[in-house]
Parts: structure tokens; sequence; C-alpha cells
């Protein structure tokens, strides 16, 4: 049987400890004892398998047996810059599976949505990591306006952004051999001729996802599948 994971506290040693809401679905949810095993990931890319040593009202303590580097993390950095929108969780869950390593929640001139509850969307996030075997959990930013999300974005990195507009250039021939990727993907809305024109100022490549015009979540998903694809993270 697969052994589950979870996302350690600390790790001193060969000494592993687990608190909070991993300590609370190790014991309760899964139903962990003393001497079982788990894996245990710290955010270093490695993965380490614990055997349970003592459980304690509030925390659990683990000895490490073995440390070995996790095969699903990507070479490089894959930011993705997501429109606030309904299907926003789903979006998130989505893109930790896909092997984003950052998100950028942003507004623009036609979102209509600005809800952002940080504590739900960390809880799905961390989960969807443990889900799909990642080592890390993917860093979730503040909200900020679409000017500042593309300002940030680091030139060293391969600049990508979906536009419903675009025709000339499909999404999969704009991806180059650069590991370090930021993609935008626009809220229900999509976005206005001048914000495409800012976002190519910052080097963005404006990329067609086809000839369909699609809902959020489905651009968000088809673009960072076809994406992770070409960077041969799939």
């Amino acid at each position: 049987m697969e052994l589950k994971r979870f996302f350690l506290t600390s790790l001193e040693g060969t000494t592993a400890t687990l608190t909070g809401e991993e300590f609370y679905h190790c014991v309760k949810v899964t139903r962990h004892k003393e001497g079982f095993l788990f894996v245990g990931c710290t955010g270093d890319g490695f993965d380490y398998t614990c055997r349970i040593v003592s459980i304690h009202p509030d925390r659990l303590i683990a000895e490490v047996l073995e440390r070995e580097p996790n095969r699903t993390e990507p070479e490089g950095n894959v930011v993705l810059l997501q429109g606030l929108c309904k299907e926003f969780d789903f979006i998130c869950q989505k893109a930790v599976e896909l092997g984003v390593t950052e998100i950028v929640p942003f507004t623009s001139v036609r979102s209509n949505v600005d809800k952002f509850r940080r504590e739900r969307l960390e809880k799905i996030i961390r989960d969807a990591a443990k889900q799909c075997g990642r080592a890390i959990v993917p860093f979730l930013r503040d909200p900020c306006d679409f000017g500042d999300a593309v300002r940030r974005i680091p030139d060293a990195y391969q600049k990508i952004m979906c536009y419903e507009e675009e025709v000339a250039t499909p999404l999969a021939s704009a991806v180059d051999d650069r590991k370090n990727l930021a993609m935008v993907i626009g809220s229900e809305g999509g976005f206005e001729a001048g914000e495409a024109d800012l976002a190519r100022e910052y080097g963005f490549t404006t990329v067609s996802l086809g000839k369909r015009i699609l809902r959020a979540e489905t651009a968000a998903v088809a673009a960072l599948t076809l994406a992770m694809n070409a960077l041969g993270e799939l």
C-alpha cells in the first residue's frame, strides 16, 4: 500500500515532528499508530520515509529511516498569474497537480470577483500537493492588480499570456527551453487590449489557446497542460 504523505512541522537530524492540522490528519483521519510508516516532506525537494515513534495529545514524533529525492517537482519555477474568478479554488488545485510552484492572484479591468479566502486556498493547495506526491507546497501570494502581477516577474523567465484576441501565435510554439515559466490566465471577463499591451511591454508573449473561447478554469488547465508538456514535465 502506498504510504501517506504529510508535511513535517520540524526535522532535526533523524527526528521528525508533526503538529497542527497535519498531526490531526495523520492521527485522527488516517488513523496512523505507533510503528506506522509515512512519507514526510519539508519543502526541500526530498521525501523522508518516517516511522512513528510516539504519539502525544498535540504532536507526533517519528524517526527518519530514509531520504531520497522527490521526482515530481519541475526542474524550474512555474508561476501561474491567475485572475480571480468563481472557480479560483478549482484552478489552484489543478495548477498544483500540474506542477505550478507559485500562484499569483490578480484583479484586472474586467474582473467581477474579488473574494480571496487565504486559509481555504492554502488548505486546498496543501491537500493537492500531498495527493499528487509533491515535496513542496506551492507558494500563494497576496492578490494584486494586473500591472503589479506582470511587473514582478524577472526577465530570466519565459513569459506567456493567454489572450483571447491573439490569433497568430499558438501557445505550444511560444514555449522555449528555459525551465522558469510565468503564465497569465485571465478571469471570466478576459482582458482589455491595453492590458495585453502592458504585458507585452514587460516581456510577455501573447498566445492563443485555439479558435474557441474557453472558460477561465478550462483555459488554466489547458494552458498549463500544453506548457508543461512542452517543457517535458508531463
